[in-house]
């Protein structure tokens, strides 16, 4: 009772002269706020633990995504200079062979056949990207094979260097014609059917001649190589000469399309011109 009623004669002493108590406030102030810390410090952790959490949380949230799209941006990247690369190989083959009435796409070699005389590899195009049977395929300027079978999804190639293979030649040099046949993978090409006159000699370059316009002419076949020149008394000249495509590097081909109602051909170095007459 003692203490209400001296309250209630302090609160009218402060409304009359709020100066008056001005120190008894304040010591009352200084006495009260440890218990007022005291009372509040039990919210005020709470709040900021949880918000410590809380901020722990999401920073843990955004930095799991953050390595997910840098994980993706790094494939992205990596598909990115694959990419780069397979465009700047693409014209690097797009420079040497021919250009007009044809069209490319570029196809990665998947597979090779075991037989370790058969020329048969697998590509990663098949009918649905356009792809049949009998088209030609190429390294470059080189004639690397043709298709000989098509599923939607893949597409055998026969080599050149195949024992089933053949394709009609022209010697670059002197227009001499004649027909390579594959003798098996690792193997040479044999060149038969050249004149019996015939001047080929060591170091000649055989270019695909478009007689029976499935090949493209003027492509590079093979190339003679020293000892490889064979004369049949009485008869034709028989000739061993090599590859031009290093089958065992190419892991990327061109498929050709020609582009139909349109006329296309690779003209020979002059001196083949002038050897026309020799030609069969």
């Amino acid at each position: 009772m003692v203490l209400v009623l001296g309250a209630l004669i302090l609160m009218a002493v402060d409304n009359r002269n709020p100066a008056a108590l001005a120190p008894v406030r304040t010591l009352a102030t200084m006495v009260v706020y440890p218990i007022l810390a005291s009372v509040d410090f039990p919210q005020r952790f709470y709040q900021r633990s949880s918000g410590f959490f809380s901020v722990q949380s999401q920073l843990a949230e955004e930095n799991a995504v953050l390595k997910q799209q840098a994980q993706v941006y790094a494939a992205q990247q990596q598909d990115m200079a694959t990419i780069q690369a397979e465009n700047q190989r693409m014209r690097e083959m797009l420079s040497a062979a021919p250009r007009d009435a044809y069209s490319f796409s570029m196809a990665e070699v998947l597979k090779v056949a075991k037989d370790p005389v058969r020329g048969m590899v697998t590509l990663n195009k098949g009918s649905r990207d356009g792809v049949y049977e009998s088209q030609v395929v190429l390294d470059g300027d080189k004639i690397y094979g043709q298709v000989v079978n098509v599923t939607p999804f893949s597409a055998t190639v026969m080599q050149l260097a195949d024992r089933e293979h053949s394709i009609p030649v022209q010697n670059q040099r002197n227009g001499e014609r004649g027909l390579v046949n594959g003798l098996g993978r690792g193997m040479p090409l044999e060149i038969k059917y050249l004149p019996a006159n015939s001047t080929v000699a060591e170091g000649d370059v055989f270019v695909s001649s478009g007689m029976g316009g499935l090949f493209p002419p003027g492509l590079k076949v093979a190339k003679v190589y020293p000892g490889g020149i064979q004369f049949q008394q009485g008869g034709d000249a028989t000739v061993r000469a090599m590859p031009l495509v290093d089958y065992e590097a190419v892991r990327e081909v061109l498929l050709v399309w020609k582009n139909p109602g349109e006329e296309a051909a690779v003209p020979l170095p002059a001196s083949a011109d002038e050897g026309g007459s020799n030609a069969r």
